[in-house]
């Protein structure tokens, strides 16, 4: 049996990984309008005050052959090699539809997209999030560490613990965690 995907989730692409070459084949086209996630502001704060300018948020990347462009929640550019990072916050419920989101394989088509554009795809759990904001910190700037050899944004975080690995959920379980209110319990208890 297939071991169940674990947040953080990390796609990296090939020439990324094998060839070390970070210039991305399709670059981002602006700022998108998609809806913003419950915990995505307060990470936007984290994350601009660990690395700066490099963040931006809602970015939209068409790929393609698509009609439709996908919006990153976060793009991360690493100033020395140009590395894209999607970074995404994932929620099991939708508070728009009410319906489970981001279940397992629900977004290996778009993560697919993305790296065969060249960029990274890093996901979170939006409990990650909300409750460990500066350990998802950490593990961004490790990623970049361990790809580029760009080691200014892990020394800024080494006094942080590592990120709590969380399993993703399916649609079965996405749906029993909106039957107890999960999501609604750590949104009210998350760091600021």
């Amino acid at each position: 049996m297939a071991k169940t995907p674990e947040y953080p989730i990390v796609v990296i692409p090939e020439l990324v990984k094998e060839k070390k070459q970070f210039t991305p084949l399709v670059f981002p086209s602006g700022q998108g309008d998609a809806p913003i996630g419950a915990s995505e502001g307060l990470f936007e704060n984290v994350l601009k005050h660990y690395f700066g300018e490099i963040v931006s948020p809602q970015q939209v990347m068409l790929p393609p052959g698509h009609r439709l462009p996908f919006t990153a929640d976060f793009l991360i550019i690493e100033p020395n090699t140009g590395l894209h990072i999607d970074l995404e916050v994932d929620e099991p419920i939708s508070f728009a539809t009410l319906k489970p989101t981001h279940c397992i394989g629900e977004d290996d088509y778009r993560n697919k997209c993305f790296v065969d554009a060249n960029w990274l795809v890093i996901r979170f759990a939006e409990e990650q999030v909300s409750s460990q904001p500066e350990r998802c910190a950490r593990f961004l700037a490790g990623a970049i560490a361990q790809l580029t050899d760009n080691n200014t944004y892990r020394q800024k975080l080494l006094h942080v613990d590592k990120v709590t690995p969380m399993r993703q959920w399916s649609a079965h379980q996405a749906s029993k965690l909106k039957k107890s209110d999960y999501r609604q319990g750590y949104l009210g208890q998350r760091k600021n």
